[in-house]
């Protein structure tokens, strides 16, 4: 289901509980027919993934809540596709409830063979019943699960894990927590899974990913009214980082657009040994469309740079003994920057310690909006708080390592709540952050969060955050508000590279080869080029 202006709406097992109770209780469609949507949708998406699936074997492996309802109506329609299908139930079925016992005693009536597993008989001997499938569908525990998995449960899904045929999931794979991704003892290892209105986090943020396998949003039936908020009536504003959320915001340029009105952005970039990362940034400053790109060198390396780029100007500035931008290039810095409209620091420009200074300075007193990255993150990591005090705002892209840095952590504990991380430190000093990584996040000040969806690992090399940092500056440098820059510069660089690999290779992808594909991505969004393909 999509929002009513655009996106595709991320949410929590407690704000997806919600949303169901509301709209039985309040909007009165019923649950029994929530559910049937659930099903029938599901089961569509599960022939897409398993052609002829009805001739198979399946075994729905059931629980005891809605999810296990849910399962009992795939049960039924496969049973009528003429499907040899059995359902194991793991629970009593005395223990079911509304709409969930409503459906298992629809399968009764129908003659859909079930068998309950009996804790007190041979396991072996009943395990069989699951061994013996060509597919099997997991209805077994719903995105309400809380605790760890244990008991025949956790015996049940580990070995399950273990048999060759497909897994499909009911909504959630069993025992991943939603509103994480990560497995609460120990979880389904699905194919694919059709989860019910929303994606939920813990099948987007790592690890849950490997854990859902293909997925797909089946629509049952939510009203957008009831999808806009919250508990406390304030708007879900976690987002799926796609095509569709990005719908309408790239535009064909008018056509008297000249460099002048493109936007002009400076970058503050590359020392000794480190230039590569100056050229990358400038070059995605222009792919991403900005009009011109001026580059802020240290004098030595000048000539350089006027080799190397040949679109984007170079500055030449006071050095340091090491060639890396000094303190005293200050005064010519913000001079420059002065009616800019972005600017573009930290890669490259080294730790040496006069240069950490005046990293600090410009990002106290710039008077133009500023994308920081690597050294510049690394020169205000000891006192963040600097970053209040900037005048426009700041567009921070740290990798989890230069995360952990700047709120004294480690990587480890910033891998294990991304998005939390991310959104507090947002908040706390009012900038917008880009935490890079698999799902790349966007945490807006004003509590907005995207989830990047494109990307591969064949950009794990060298300069590839270099070029990002460039794009953001140049949609920055074009008038896009913070949150909107770093949106589209996340996504169009993680689509330019799927484009570019084309799943030919995991490997092999240069940071420089994905620029050249960005105009494609851009002229999708723009609507002149059709769907990059």
């Amino acid at each position: 289901m999509k929002d009513s202006q655009q996106g595709l709406r991320v949410v929590t097992a407690a704000e997806m509980a919600r949303m169901d109770r509301q709209t039985i209780e309040e909007v009165g469609i019923p649950g029994a027919v929530l559910m049937e949507n659930a099903a029938r949708g599901a089961a569509c998406f599960f022939r897409q993934v398993i052609p002829g699936l009805s001739s198979q074997r399946i075994t729905v492996v059931a629980g005891s809540g809605n999810n296990a309802g849910d399962g009992f109506v795939l049960a039924r329609i496969f049973h009528g596709e003429g499907a040899y299908v059995r359902v194991v139930c793991l629970r009593d079925p005395d223990r079911l409830q509304g709409d969930a016992l409503g459906n298992f005693k629809i399968l009764e009536k129908l003659n859909v063979p079930v068998v309950v597993w009996n804790e007190a008989l041979d396991f072996d001997a009943q395990w069989r019943w699951i061994r013996e499938s060509d597919v099997l569908i997991d209805a077994i525990l719903g995105t309400g699960l809380n605790s760890e998995v244990e008991g025949l449960f956790r015996k049940i899904i580990d070995g399950m894990n273990t048999l060759p045929c497909p897994i499909l999931a009911v909504d959630i794979p069993s025992g991943l927590d939603a509103s994480s991704g990560n497995p609460l003892g120990t979880a389904v290892r699905a194919t694919a899974t059709a989860t019910f209105a929303f994606p939920k986090i813990g099948h987007l943020m790592d690890p849950g990913p490997e854990y859902t396998g293909k997925l797909q949003v089946v629509d049952i039936g939510i009203p957008p009214t009831v999808a806009a908020s919250t508990d406390d009536g304030s708007p879900v504003v976690r987002w799926w980082l796609d095509e569709a959320f990005l719908a309408g915001w790239l535009k064909p340029r008018p056509s008297d657009t000249h460099k002048g009105n493109a936007g002009h952005v400076a970058v503050l970039s590359g020392s000794r040994g480190k230039t590569g990362a100056a050229c990358l940034i400038c070059q995605a400053a222009a792919r991403a469309g900005a009009g011109l790109v001026t580059l802020f060198i240290p004098s030595s390396l000048n000539p350089i740079l006027e080799v190397k780029l040949t679109e984007a100007m170079t500055y030449p500035i006071l050095e340091t003994e090491e060639q890396s931008p000094a303190e005293a290039a200050l005064h010519d810095i913000l001079d420059f920057v002065d009616g800019k409209q972005a600017l573009a620091m930290g890669p490259g420009i080294s730790l040496h310690q006069e240069t950490q200074a005046l990293v600090r300075t410009v990002v106290e007193r710039a008077s133009c909006p500023m994308v920081l990255d690597a050294d510049a993150l690394t020169a205000i990591a000891e006192s963040p708080e600097i970053l209040k005090k900037a005048h426009l705002p700041l567009i921070l892209t740290p990798h989890p390592g230069e995360m952990a840095r700047l709120i004294q952590s480690s990587p480890q504990a910033v891998q294990a709540d991304r998005m939390g991380i991310a959104a507090e430190f947002s908040s706390k000093y009012g900038v917008t952050l880009v935490l890079k990584g698999h799902r790349t996040l966007v945490a807006s000040p004003d509590g907005r969060i995207a989830i990047n969806s494109s990307g591969n690992p064949s950009m794990a090399s060298g300069g590839m955050g270099d070029a990002l940092t460039g794009m953001i500056a140049g949609f920055l440098g074009q008038g896009f508000d913070p949150f909107r820059a770093a949106c589209l510069g996340v996504y169009i660089h993680g689509r330019a590279a799927d484009l570019r690999m084309k799943g030919l290779a995991s490997r092999g992808l240069l940071a420089s080869d994905l620029l050249e594909d960005v105009p494609s991505v851009i002229g999708s969004l723009e609507g002149m080029n059709g769907q990059a393909e």
